[in-house]
């Protein structure tokens, strides 16, 4: 029993140790992206002062983009298309994460307008995958090695269960059928494995620095006269979101015809030539407008508000463009920065409060896009006062309810909320006594 116990133990820490490696690896990957970005931009730019550098960077990363697209194929792939791969193959190809991190650094390093979720996503997903079959590996070893020496040292058996992390892709092999795992074993190993991961990670922030700063907005108390802008400013949110898809719908017809001709090259070069005139002459709508955030928060009163609500327009614009075109990534921080700057702007028309403004704009905004309210809450606790709860629950819920066309849905699988909650209805989800 105590040897039983003293293997589980074993294991545990060899999972303890795989969760540390998998946040190494994204600490790693957030930092690289932070440090390239700042290199392109400051560093070059103070010895090259000149209008035309953001039109020249873009369209070289346009040419480096639609290279490696053309070369070895469009990556990294959406988040949905991400989460939808695993759903239906159990598993995430990690043998080609260098090549999908790889992609994804150059939407950011070049100034896409599009947030670090989708590489992050396939990393993670990746990571993790690769980490199951780490403990399958090691649960093997383990179970083969005890049985042919049952008294085999504790040290000597950790160091073969570790040295599984270091193989290839193609050399993690092992007879899946003779590892039986109990429910209660996976549980534990998940967990241990998360919570080392989520300590080390916040340990390497600490002693090397922060390399993802999620934005916290604070402050924001509705007073009674602000209740009569709450409807306004829930619609100027589904219109930005309507907004969005009409711009996604239109950026993906256009640059869809070069796609068919096989024009990868030439679309990533168009997507960056529209990024550097426009980022030329709005800054604020390149990259994914995460370190923005802050900045908009305490200076916005320095733009009038029609530009910013211009501001927030543009940067729904250009993360079409830029994700149709070729320069991949994830759109949750740029419509967040959107949200905020047409709430900022909207707020000073409507001479209400502004964090409870960029509240309501912005989960209006995510719910119409996502058509999911609960997606949309989730986004919204992360970045707002939880003060505001109520206020991000009614426009989640308001935008996520709005109808919205098939031919403009993000996932025209996906049939909005409502559809779904009825639909549950009638196969009797929702009746006791059925399953």
């Amino acid at each position: 029993m105590r040897k039983q116990m003293s293997n589980s133990g074993l294991f545990l820490c060899f999972t303890a140790l795989t969760g540390a490696v998998i946040a190494g690896l994204v600490w790693l990957y957030l930092k690289i992206a932070n440090v390239g970005i700042t290199v392109i931009w400051e560093m070059i730019p103070a010895y090259i002062d000149s209008w035309y550098y953001t039109i020249l960077m873009c369209l070289a990363g346009g040419v480096v983009i639609g290279l490696f697209h053309r070369i070895y194929g469009p990556y990294p792939e959406q988040m949905a298309d991400s989460v939808k791969r695993v759903k239906d193959t159990g598993t995430y190809p990690y043998r080609k994460l260098p090549m999908i991190v790889a992609a994804s650094f150059l939407s950011l390093f070049f100034g896409g307008a599009v947030g670090p979720e989708s590489g992050l996503v396939s990393l993670l997903l990746g990571l993790c995958c690769w980490a199951m079959d780490q403990f399958g590996l090691a649960r093997w070893k383990m179970n083969t090695l005890l049985a042919g020496n049952p008294y085999i040292m504790n040290k000597e058996l950790f160091r073969v269960m570790a040295a599984g992390l270091f193989l290839p892709p193609d050399q993690i092999v092992y007879d899946k059928g003779k590892i039986e795992w109990k429910r209660k074993e996976q549980v534990a190993a998940g967990v241990t494995a998360g919570l080392t991961g989520l300590a080390v990670y916040e340990l390497l922030n600490l002693i090397l620095g922060r390399c993802l700063s999620v934005p916290h907005l604070q402050g924001g108390v509705l007073l009674l006269r602000d209740k009569v802008a709450v409807v306004l400013l829930i619609i100027v949110g589904i219109a930005a979101g309507y907004l969005f898809l009409i711009f996604q719908k239109i950026s993906n017809w256009f640059f869809g015809k070069m796609r068919e001709k096989n024009l990868a090259v030439l679309n990533a070069v168009l997507g960056g030539l529209i990024l550097g005139l426009i980022g030329t002459a709005l800054p604020m709508t390149m990259f994914s407008g995460g370190s923005d955030i802050q900045t908009m928060q305490y200076e916005y009163l320095k733009f009038t508000p029609y530009l910013l609500i211009v501001i927030g327009v543009v940067k729904l614009f250009l993360t079409n463009v830029c994700i149709a075109s070729g320069w991949r990534g994830g759109h949750f921080f740029p419509m967040l920065f959107s949200g905020l700057s047409i709430g900022y702007g909207f707020a000073a028309i409507f001479h209400t409060n502004e964090i409870v403004s960029v509240v309501l704009v912005t989960g209006a905004l995510l719910g119409t896009v996502l058509q999911q309210p609960l997606g949309a809450l989730a986004l919204s606790l992360i970045f707002f006062p939880m003060k505001n709860l109520g206020w991000m629950i009614l426009a989640s819920m308001v935008g996520g309810c709005v109808p919205v066309p098939v031919s403009l849905r993000t996932n025209p699988e996906n049939k909005g909320f409502v559809y779904n909650m009825i639909h549950m209805k009638k196969r009797g989800k929702f009746l006791p006594g059925k399953e």
